[in-house]
């Protein structure tokens, strides 16, 4: 395998691993815009206007910018009962054959994900519970995120295709 080719598969992974690592940070960022929020509602009789609704749009950007870091730790859920007990090259087949699934569901999510974020910015869409919050910044946080997801199932697939190829040892990540 040549050396541009395994620079950009590292590349795609350290992509999704910032993208994990991002989304990490925000979770912090979320549970103490939260916690804030409590404590002004609940000690103070003080609650904010935004608190809610900006935890809540972070929470939809983690959902959408964890899939590739998920799919590079092979963190999604799968059905072990028989792929566990596949040689390395069987994993791999099936891992060829999912990706055909992931590519479809990715290029779905990545065509209307722009489409909606497009429509939000063209109309300058805000929260319609505080004004203040503008919203298509957090939908550009779709077709990001489906775009990693995509870049990932295929930096996976041509590993899976290197190791059914029997070229397992040139691709570790």
């Amino acid at each position: 395998m040549s050396k541009t080719l395994l620079r950009l598969l590292g590349l795609v992974d350290a992509l999704s691993l910032w993208s994990g690592r991002l989304a990490a940070w925000l979770t912090l960022v979320a549970i103490l815009i939260l916690t804030v929020e409590v404590v002004r509602r609940y000690f103070f009789n003080a609650p904010t206007q935004w608190a809610h609704e900006v935890s809540t749009l972070l929470f939809g950007l983690l959902y959408v910018l964890t899939g590739a870091y998920a799919l590079r730790e092979k963190a999604h859920v799968g059905v072990d009962v028989f792929y566990a007990r596949l040689s390395k090259k069987g994993k791999a087949l099936v891992n060829l054959l999912g990706f055909v699934l992931l590519a479809l569901f990715a290029g779905t999510l990545l065509v209307y994900g722009w489409k909606f974020f497009l429509a939000s910015w063209q109309n300058r869409e805000f929260s319609l519970a505080n004004q203040a919050i503008p919203i298509y910044p957090f939908k550009l946080a779709i077709p990001v995120g489906a775009a990693l997801l995509l870049l990932q199932g295929l930096s996976n697939f041509i590993r899976d295709l290197l190791t059914l190829l029997g070229k397992e040892e040139d691709h570790a990540h």
